[in-house]
């Protein structure tokens, strides 16, 4: 009884594939697929083999590299029988004839080559079995899917699989001539094609795989400069955003914070008069212990404004005890500049309380984080108000550290808003809001807790 081609399958030899031995070699990859077909088809040409050619690529279309390949093949074959289903129309080429397959056809999930010749039998038996879920981008000419087979020169798989294409197909058995017993030179030429395409293969997986190192170092370089561009909290919401649908848009946050600012006194004269090259150099070191303890006191950094920044807490028993911090360091660093520069930068900060609102603001091609509110306002008033080398906070802040004894409360003009309450502390009440790192800390009088 002939069998019908829609219902066979040539996998289902696999079933013998125990009885290979050593020649018969596991394949579940495309790029081992393509470097086995390839190798074939390169033998059987090189060689002029003249035994017919089957293969199934489970589709054929008008893939011109492909074609071109089919019509040398054609050339040099007896015959070629290329089976699967039409994604397109195909070229006609002479000795060479399609066989279509139904959709639902075993033959229409598997990749094979059968190629009997008394000097060179092949089979190359596989059946699709999935895809990779890592390899969905590669998904283009059928990279992410992923096969499971085998590669034989053995003739009792070569034979069988040869044998029971020519009944499918209608055609005279063909007789069966044992491969010679010495090494013949067709099995060489396949054996070194394969090798040599691996090898071709592995130099371009070397070269991608060096080009990714560099791409990578490269973005972790860039992830590296923008981390110190941006604000911790910035950066934590951009991270966030990579997690999130593209098309969700950033949602604007209301918090309960203490924004503090800090200004240079008579910085523009101070720069205009010294060596600008070197007074930047300064600057960076200055902005550089303004953060350290800005960070060390559970804040963050919002912007910098030139000679000054801005910062936010969540507490601001936090908030002011950094201010406090800064002035103490600022004054030993200010001891150094004098002696080898002869320069000092005095320094005002301005802290207030309030609600504010944490959004991104900008253009469609560049927004930042960034927050907004009259704790920001207030706080950049009460800046330029405070005392050199001081600080001055605004009401709610003040209430928040249950009213410091020390500190100096005045209604003062707030532009935009008025007279308001601004509480000033000089530099020697500092030692009020620092708490305990050295000896002196310790002695500074506790500040009660008090819930914001």
């Amino acid at each position: 009884m002939k069998p019908d081609i829609q219902a066979i399958s040539l996998y289902t030899l696999n079933a013998t594939q125990a009885a290979a031995g050593a020649n018969a070699a596991r394949t579940s990859s495309v790029a081992s697929l393509l470097a086995v077909s390839h190798s074939i088809e390169e033998t059987v040409l090189r060689h002029g083999m003249d035994s017919i050619f089957f293969a199934g690529f489970q589709r054929f279309s008008a893939f011109l590299p492909q074609a071109n390949r089919f019509r040398q093949l054609a050339a040099r074959c007896k015959k070629v029988y290329i089976f699967g289903k039409a994604d397109s129309a195909v070229p006609e080429i002479p000795n060479l004839e399609y066989v279509s397959l139904a959709p639902d056809a075993p033959l229409t999930q598997e990749w094979f080559i059968v190629f009997a010749h008394p000097r060179f039998g092949v089979a190359l038996l596989t059946r699709e079995i999935g895809a990779s879920a890592a390899s969905l981008r590669e998904s283009r000419f059928g990279r992410g899917r992923l096969y499971q087979g085998m590669v034989t020169l053995e003739d009792h798989i070569v034979q069988p699989a040869a044998r029971l294409l020519h009944q499918a197909i209608g055609l005279p058995e063909p007789p069966f001539v044992p491969a010679p017993l010495d090494p013949v030179q067709p099995v060489n030429t396949y054996l070194n094609q394969f090798a040599g395409y691996m090898d071709r293969t592995q130099s371009q997986l070397s070269a991608l795989y060096n080009n990714l190192a560099e791409r990578t170092n490269a973005l972790e370089r860039m992830e590296e400069i923008v981390r110190t561009m941006v604000s911790r909290r910035a950066w934590d919401d951009s991270q966030q955003m990579l997690d999130s649908p593209p098309e969700e848009p950033f949602q604007p946050e209301r918090r309960k914070l203490t924004i503090l600012f800090t200004d240079i006194e008579n910085f523009t004269p101070l720069f205009e008069r010294g060596d600008s090259l070197e007074l930047t150099k300064t600057l960076n070191r200055y902005f550089n212990l303004l953060t350290t303890v800005i960070y060390e006191h559970n804040g963050d950094i919002d912007k910098f404004l030139g000679d000054g920044l801005m910062a936010f807490f969540n507490s601001s028993n936090d908030a002011v005890s950094a201010a406090a911090e800064m002035q103490r360091r600022l004054s030993r660093f200010n001891n150094q500049q004098i002696a080898h520069l002869g320069l000092q930068f005095n320094t005002r900060i301005g802290i207030a309380s309030g609600e504010c609102i944490i959004t991104r603001l900008g253009s469609a091609s560049r927004r930042e984080i960034t927050i907004i509110g009259d704790a920001v306002n207030m706080a950049s008033r009460l800046q330029a108000l405070a005392p050199s080398n001081g600080l001055g906070i605004d009401e709610a802040t003040y209430r928040a550290l249950n009213r410091p004894i020390r500190c100096l409360g005045r209604d003062v003009q707030v532009k935009g808003k008025g007279y308001q309450r601004m509480y000033s502390a000089e530099f020697e009440a500092l030692e009020d809001f620092i708490g305990g790192e050295n000896e002196s800390r310790a002695k500074a009088p506790a500040i009660p807790a008090t819930k914001e």
